[in-house]
């Protein structure tokens, strides 16, 4: 019988062929090519008429693109950018904030309160700073008619003094940011936006080193975000969970930081704007204090870069003002500008 199945390969092709010629009611002699690459490239399990469909559309047809397409009915719609990418797929690991290096950053007054006295002379000016940041999905559960997203993530910002010799390039400061959170799709109809959703978790942020350098706090959080074609905009209010008071100065347990609200306030808002091949983003947050007010300023501007055809590599300008850049430096001001690429960005 495999023989006999062989043997009628070629009438099978010819007759798909004769369905694709000029002049057939089915499909044009480009669409032909395209049915019968797909039959060569595609998984078994797909119809010739889900193939026949595909390719009337112009489109290049796969498995994982239908399934992308084509979600599974119980898994219901995510928001992107917040859920997984396929439905399909039970485990897909995606960038969550933006994941840039800086190639070269300057700042203009580094912090050098933190670290021994010999080093007020020896911390440059330059870095390379660079921030890695993905997430994954744990699960989903239905809230009435919406299904939510469980989801956890983990950031990571680093700067490296790596021009500093004198110093044998050592990483100045890294911050780690694991979270958990979901995220539930809002039913409100907004002018130009095509996404609303609200994210609510829980946040742990340290820079994982001992006494006396030791900071870190943990925050609950919600995120109300807007998402449009070209835009998206973020208003993420937290809540610190108090710790306690060290029992004296040096001791290993206890808040090391206290006063980290009194710099980086009680939330921020942030978007990001694109038009054409050009992405301007911002972030503003501020203590919200009337006498000792502190807050922070980024700016971000990413482009596509000649020569690159890759979407998701792009050249990025990066600008930092205010209070809170690391944890290091949370009290104390810090001005930065850098350039470099963008590996990850909004959209």
């Amino acid at each position: 019988m495999a023989k006999l199945s062989r043997a009628f390969l070629p009438l099978k092709l010819t007759v798909l062929l004769g369905l694709c010629l000029p002049g057939s009611t089915v499909l044009g002699a480009d669409h032909g090519e395209c049915l019968l690459r797909s039959i060569h490239e595609n998984a078994d399990s797909l119809t010739i008429g889900e193939l026949k469909a595909a390719c009337r559309a112009g489109q290049t047809t796969s498995s994982r693109q239908i399934d992308q397409e084509h979600p599974l009915p119980k898994e219901g719609p995510a928001p992107e950018g917040a859920g997984p990418n396929t439905h399909a797929n039970g485990f897909s690991v995606t960038p969550h904030r933006q994941n840039f290096i800086l190639l070269y950053s300057h700042n203009s007054a580094p912090n050098t309160a933190p670290y021994p006295h010999d080093a007020d002379t020896a911390v440059d000016h330059d870095e390379i700073t660079f921030q890695v940041s993905l997430k994954f999905p744990i699960g989903s559960f239905q809230i009435g008619h919406h299904r939510t997203y469980l989801m956890a993530a983990y950031t990571a910002q680093s700067f490296w003094q790596a021009y500093n010799k004198t110093l044998s390039s050592p990483f100045r400061e890294t911050n780690h940011e694991p979270e958990v959170f979901a995220v539930y799709p809002l039913d409100l109809k907004i002018p130009g936006a095509r996404k609303v959703y609200l994210m609510g978790g829980f946040v742990h942020q340290s820079n994982g080193r001992s006494q006396p350098l030791s900071r870190s706090w943990n925050r609950l959080y919600l995120d109300f975000v807007i998402e449009g074609d070209n835009f998206k905009i973020s208003l993420k209010p937290w809540y610190r969970i108090p710790e306690e008071d060290k029992g004296y100065i040096g001791a290993s347990e206890g808040d090391d930081n206290p006063d980290i609200s009194d710099y980086l306030g009680y939330g921020e808002i942030s978007g990001a704007y694109r038009v054409e091949d050009h992405t301007f983003s911002f972030m503003l947050r501020n203590n919200l204090a009337r006498h000792d007010n502190k807050g922070a300023l980024r700016l971000g501007w990413s482009f596509k870069m000649p020569f690159i055809e890759s979407n998701n590599l792009k050249g990025y300008i990066h600008y930092f003002n205010g209070y809170g850049e690391s944890l290091i430096d949370y009290n104390a001001a810090v001005q930065r500008l850098g350039i470099g690429l963008m590996l990850a960005d909004w959209f």
